[in-house]
């Protein structure tokens, strides 16, 4: 497949489309102003959970029920992950600047990649290790400047949400894409019940309401949609790179519309991880194919 084939455009517009769709997430759960963190994990969980659930019973039918049923013992660990990462992305958010939660979760791949040779005993390229090197000094950048600033724990909890996403994508490398569908419209709804005892469901105002019912129902489920239609035709590794227009994007949005601007080691910190992500991925798009480079490998969904 030629570089700019038409195709290989088409993947890259879908996927940077999903990415542009889902970068305001940040500010809308800023927008919300009397709804606490469980009361939102309640609603937009549920809202992802009935929203792809609609998408896969228009793809399947009447064998939606043994799409979802049907995703094995790796698709339950996928399940059991991404909805810590639902209830993490939220803490997270509601706990420190969207700026520091986007770049921190930026660093999901170099996750993924210490994982990989953890526990599937990968062997990793050069380039990723020194990717990882310097996205690791970016966080402790970002880390550095929020000590005594009182967002300390949500960085935590964006650091813990990356992790999670990482281990998702290894285990997404076992399991293959077909999961990832089934397994994000369950971990919903699991998010969504794990949540409710801690929540006041029916004690949130109409405007909060109405923007946790945006993301659930539309926001999240358009933006997965598109993101994962560009992985059909085009490389994982730039596909990845069209993730990182959230971490760039988000930052702004908040800028515009709550006026949050973030401090001068998150700019610094996250600069750092963003080349160290962008560098590695356009090695990987640039250099020489191995055999295993060969396989397309499956990308997680974006971190929101």
């Amino acid at each position: 497949m030629a570089l700019h084939s038409p195709t290989h455009l088409k993947g890259i517009a879908l996927s940077a489309a999903g990415m542009v769709v889902i970068s305001p997430d940040g500010l809308l759960v800023r927008l919300i102003t009397e709804a606490g963190p469980w009361e939102i994990i309640v609603w937009r969980a549920l809202g992802i959970g009935i929203s792809l659930l609609a998408v896969l019973t228009a793809m399947h039918g009447r064998r939606v029920l043994r799409s979802l049923t049907g995703i094995g013992g790796w698709g339950v660990l996928a399940v059991a992950l991404l909805t810590g990462t639902q209830i993490g992305f939220v803490g997270a958010i509601t706990h420190t600047s969207v700026a520091n939660t986007l770049v921190i979760l930026a660093t999901m791949p170099l996750f993924a990649a210490l994982i990989g040779v953890v526990f599937l005993k990968e062997r990793v390229a050069p380039r990723t290790l020194a990717a990882i090197a310097i996205g690791l000094t970016g966080i402790v950048v970002i880390f550095a400047g929020s000590l005594g600033g009182g967002t300390l724990a949500g960085d935590l909890m964006a650091l813990g949400t990356a992790a999670l996403h990482g281990a998702h994508l290894v285990v997404l490398r076992k399991a293959g894409h077909r999961i990832i569908l089934p397994a994000l419209c369950l971990s919903g709804f699991l998010a969504a019940l794990i949540a409710l005892p801690f929540a006041d469901p029916l004690a949130i105002p109409g405007r909060d309401f109405g923007i946790i019912a945006f993301q659930g129902l539309i926001q999240m489920p358009v933006a997965l949609v598109l993101f994962f239609a560009g992985t059909r035709y085009t490389p994982a590794a730039e596909v990845a790179l069209m993730s990182l227009l959230e971490t760039i994007l988000g930052p702004i949005w908040a800028w515009l519309g709550v006026g949050e601007v973030p401090p001068a080691a998150s700019v610094l910190g996250g600069a750092i991880v963003v080349a160290a992500i962008a560098l590695n991925a356009l090695a990987a798009m640039l250099g020489p194919r191995s055999h295993a480079a060969e396989r397309p490998a499956p990308v997680p969904p974006p971190p929101g």
